[in-house]
């Protein structure tokens, strides 16, 4: 009886589940589309970038907006697994009317109906591929630090992939910045997934905001005084003497550079924790301002352990000997928050990559942050090239978190771009996007840093949001400069 007694329970929560299903389609089909920003998705970077930004911030704004020509230019065009997972969960987290969210699509509307996210059980997502588990973390994260309260988000997927960040980037690298800001965000990566299986799982938890982020600034980077090595492997299948290969071939070459720093290396037999099997190299590196750089590289068959070692080598060698203070892949993964936040942020950088000018262009667009891009002092000779990003966030906070909502002007802002998006930029934003033809313009932003840093500590969660980092050091120009790296977030 007790099993029958399951059986029709579950019959009934299958048949609710259904009739809600086929309730929200018709809905859909019902919806008149009517969104507040059309977006071009062949902009700029023209991938799955543009629809993160754009899902998450129209999550936060309740804004509908529509993305054309999505991936345009990529070879297969269109959505792919990870990018329709994220915007399922996203769609799942505000009860969005979504339509064109399938696999190889081009086209998509999203118009959220809740103004916060009000599941407050555990969020689960799984892209059933190896698609990035990572990328699922840019699209939300940006709106589960504003939720009301705590959340815990398990995701599936793949934790260490080509063309996105690694999952051990995320927690070692960019958390550990980007929290600074105020949120508090704690990632475990409970099990490993490579290519082609993906299989791996991450638990994100987040506790509510008490007030808006707080502003970054990190204009010195110091010295370098630690570097970390690590290789994983999943044994029997791939030998401890593969990883071995890597950490060698990556300390050799980071050694003829930085002499004088601790380099530790370590190999960790991963294979009780992984689905699958897979090689992975990860590399940190540390300054006396509390600076963190990262590069990772996947083993591949075919591709020898030393060339996937030296490719991560290579990359974290470029980033740190050119003078910036992150390397490529944290700046524009800092922009969105950046405009969140609640005053003046500056952050120094290399070349502003492609991803970055992307971030900046939709982070303005529907927020009304106000970006200014400023080269500094470079040296031509060789190959340098350091810019100063500054950013007056909107100090956004959502009504049902507390009624002092500084984050309304942006609103009203936002309804003056409307339907003009497709222009590349709004009014108060295409200097950004116009990357360094900006100077004269800009100067005044970069003459002013000195007084204006302190002032946006003080609203801050976390008084110390540089990481060390500081706004002391604000003799900026005088550090040393960043150079070009390729595009590589798809």
């Amino acid at each position: 009886m007790g099993k029958n007694k399951n059986y029709n329970k579950n019959q009934f929560k299958k048949s609710k589940i259904n009739n809600e299903t086929t309730q929200q389609q018709q809905q859909q089909q019902q919806i008149e589309e009517k969104p507040d920003f059309k977006i071009d998705g062949s902009i700029l970077e023209g991938g799955g970038q543009i629809l993160r930004n754009s899902v998450a911030l129209a999550s936060l704004y309740n804004k509908a907006i529509s993305i054309e020509k999505i991936r345009y230019n990529r070879d297969q065009p269109g959505l792919k697994n990870q990018h329709k997972a994220g915007i399922d969960l996203m769609s799942r987290l505000f009860k969005a009317h979504l339509t064109g969210c399938s696999v190889g699509s081009t086209k998509l509307y999203y118009q959220p109906t809740l103004k916060s996210i009000q599941d407050d059980g555990v969020i689960e997502a799984d892209t059933k591929t190896a698609g990035s588990i990572c990328l699922l973390i840019q699209v939300s994260l940006p709106c589960l630090i504003f939720a009301s309260h705590s959340t815990k988000m398990v995701l599936g997927g793949g934790t260490n992939c080509d063309f996105a960040p690694a999952a051990d980037y995320i927690q070692n690298v960019f958390l550990p910045i980007a929290t600074t800001m105020g949120f508090q965000c704690e990632m475990n990566i409970d099990k490993r997934g490579f290519y082609p299986k993906g299989g791996g799982a991450v638990t994100l938890t987040t506790q509510p905001l008490k007030q808006p982020l707080s502003p970054i600034t990190i204009l010195n980077k110091g010295e370098v005084n630690r570097i970390v090595i690590k290789s994983y492997f999943t044994s029997p299948r791939i030998s401890p003497l593969v990883a071995e290969r890597m950490n060698n071939t990556a300390k050799k070459l980071i050694k003829k550079d930085f002499k004088k720093v601790e380099i530790e290396t370590e190999l960790i037999d991963v294979s009780k924790f992984s689905f699958g099997d897979g090689t992975f190299i990860e590399i940190r590196a540390y300054t006396d301002q509390g600076c963190i750089f990262g590069a990772t590289g996947n083993g591949s068959i075919g591709v020898p352990a030393e060339k996937v070692a030296e490719d991560a080598a290579n990359s974290l060698l470029k980033d740190l000997q050119d003078g910036g203070c992150m390397d490529e892949y944290l700046q524009d993964q800092l922009i969105i928050f950046m405009a969140l936040a609640k005053g003046k942020s500056q952050i120094k950088t290399g070349p502003v990559s492609l991803h970055t000018q992307t971030s900046i262009h939709i982070s303005s667009l529907i927020t009304g942050a106000s970006f200014t891009i400023t080269p500094l002092n470079n040296n031509p000779q060789s190959g340098e090239e350091t810019n100063l990003i500054t950013c007056e966030g909107i100090g956004y906070f959502p009504l049902s978190n507390n009624n002092d909502n500084s984050n309304n002007n942006n609103n009203n802002n936002n309804n003056n771009n409307n339907n003009n998006n497709n222009n590349n930029n709004n009014n108060n934003n295409n200097n950004n996007n116009n990357n360094n033809n900006n100077n004269n313009n800009n100067n005044n932003n970069n003459n002013n840093n000195n007084n204006n840093n302190n002032n946006n500590n003080n609203n801050n969660n976390n008084s110390n949001n540089t990481n060390d980092c500081n706004s002391n050091n604000n003799n900026n120009n005088s550090d040393k400069n960043l150079s070009p790296k390729g595009d590589d977030l798809k």
